[in-house]
């Protein structure tokens, strides 16, 4: 398998919330400087710890990893890296505010 991110993508919610997002948003300009990021190295989030992982997203997207990239603003993006025969494709699950973040992880 390549280690190459050929796509940034995300979930069907997650796509749906950010081109709900007006183009004027500043999230929304963060959003895509980490898509830029993230495809550049797929890893320069944090590894969350498997203990940590909430069972909605291991039943729903079956996922095998999972990370977390902190936004300038505060905001957190949660995605899984997917390994495909021509590369890799990060696929963010969900994005929120710091405090959303922490309950859904329980920290």
């Amino acid at each position: 398998m390549s280690s190459k991110v050929k796509d940034v993508g995300g979930t069907d919610d997650f796509r749906s919330y950010f081109q709900a997002l007006s183009d004027t948003d500043p999230l929304k300009k963060e959003l895509r400087e980490a898509f830029t990021i993230l495809k550049e190295d797929c890893l320069s989030g944090q590894k969350i710890q498997r203990g940590k992982w909430p069972v909605k997203y291991v039943k729903k997207y079956n996922i095998t990893n999972l990370w977390r990239y902190a936004l300038r603003s505060g905001w957190r993006l949660v995605y899984t890296i997917i390994g495909e025969p021509d590369g890799l494709i990060v696929s963010v699950l969900e994005i929120f505010p710091h405090k959303e973040y922490e309950e859904r992880f329980g920290y």
